[in-house]
């Protein structure tokens, strides 16, 4: 090659955004001119002048084949965005986006998507990870463009459907994974299935981040997980609102069931994972279990993990060194946390029937008090069953060992 055709090809590589196949568009308004029927308006958020990383990953992502071959429909603008905002910046949005909302990625540098009609289709960051990946990028634009084709249809289906059927079809558009709702779809459903034949209604109108705010303050978390449950019944919600109603179900175990309901926990982070694996939620499940699925071990002792805020009785598990008949002492013994350990009650089990309990009010801390609780055993314990009732439903940064000795 010539020296001069080298210096002109190293000079396009350096050129920003010069390779793609797409249109590109300064103003919204323009976009939705050059934006073919089933094409889509795409937004490369960055830095301006605060963060070159940003700038130089927009341009890395907005010049590779793969992505550009994604957007070959589709029109592509760029939104630099400066340190610190005002009335200039806003002038300047208002002037190329017009009424539009203009979402912020939750990282930067960042992809808005929206239909032609205006509508934000979903708002994509760019982990830090992902960099240097536009391929992830392409992978995760192809997955919105077919979600948005499949929402399409269901709505062009719905438009030629009546009552129930016409609900049910709307509120499957409405709950494509990974894309926003059509506009006005909840009063579309509404206005064609004013009984609730379907059951779309009471999915479209469930406001799931409300609904788990009031189940973190409630005072029957019995029914509120009755309630969840028979949520989850219902076939309607995505995979996203089932994987949300899991979230819900297992905050309420983890801060109210008690260790007796681990395998109930365990078994709605499995749900979890299971709807969606590939999710950032069916991706947390594991750790999850990890943290949260923990036992009372009598080698390990007490800590927050395994104290439930119930005054429910929690199993220690492990090498129980209880059979013969005799007297036992169970001692609770304070080692370290801010607050002391507090007690009710201890008892012996073998198997499925109770031989033995002390029943009185105790604490281990820095100053410890009745912490020693006395068990009679008059016959041999094939299968021995120890239990603790923690009266702790605040104040629970408390860690201690555990000893079980025959006097």
């Amino acid at each position: 090659m010539k020296k001069s055709m080298k210096v002109f090809a190293l000079a396009l590589g350096m050129l920003p955004f010069a390779a793609f196949s797409y249109p590109k568009a300064e103003t919204f308004e323009e976009a939705t001119g050059l934006v073919k029927d089933d094409g889509l308006v795409v937004v490369f958020v960055y830095a301006d002048g605060w963060d070159k990383h940003s700038r130089r990953t927009a341009e890395l992502m907005m010049n590779d084949a793969e992505v550009s071959k994604v957007l070959s429909n589709d029109v592509v603008m760029t939104l630099p965005l400066p340190n610190l905002g005002g009335k200039e910046q806003d002038e300047k949005l208002k002037a190329r986006f017009g009424k539009l909302r203009v979402p912020t990625p939750d990282s930067i540098p960042g992809v808005n998507v929206y239909t032609k009609e205006g509508r934000v289709l979903a708002s994509l960051s760019i982990p830090f990870k992902e960099r240097k990946k536009p391929a992830l990028l392409a992978k995760r634009l192809l997955a919105l463009k077919k979600a948005h084709a499949t929402q399409g249809k269901l709505m062009a289906q719905a438009e030629q459907a009546t009552g129930p059927e016409k609900a049910r079809l709307l509120g499957e558009a409405a709950f494509i994974q990974g894309i926003s709702r059509p506009d006005n779809v909840q009063k579309m459903i509404q206005q064609a299935d004013p009984e609730n034949k379907s059951g779309m209604e009471k999915v479209i109108s469930l406001n799931l981040p409300h609904y788990a705010i009031g189940t973190a303050g409630t005072k029957d978390w019995e029914k509120s997980l009755a309630e969840v449950k028979e949520l989850q019944k219902n076939s309607h919600f995505s995979k996203e609102q089932q994987q949300q109603l899991c979230c819900i179900a297992i905050g309420l175990l983890r801060r109210h069931g008690g260790m007796q309901h681990k395998a109930e926990l365990k078994e709605m982070i499995t749900r979890l994972r299971k709807i969606d694996p590939d999710s950032i939620l069916g991706q947390s499940a594991l750790d999850a279990e990890r943290l949260w699925v923990r036992e009372l071990n009598l080698i390990e002792g007490w800590s927050p993990d395994v104290i439930p805020t119930e005054k429910v009785p929690t199993e220690i598990v492990g090498p129980l060194p209880i059979k013969e008949p005799g007297t036992y002492e169970v001692t609770f013994n304070y080692l370290r946390g801010s607050h002391a350990a507090r007690f009710s009650a201890v008892e012996l089990y073998d198997g499925k029937t109770k031989v033995a309990e002390d029943c009185h009010n105790g604490n281990s801390g820095h100053k410890s008090s009745n912490n020693v609780y006395t068990l009679t055993v008059s016959k041999t314990v094939r299968k021995p069953r120890l239990y603790v009732t923690f009266d702790m439903a605040v104040n629970r940064d408390s860690y201690g060992r555990i000893t079980v000795v025959k006097k």
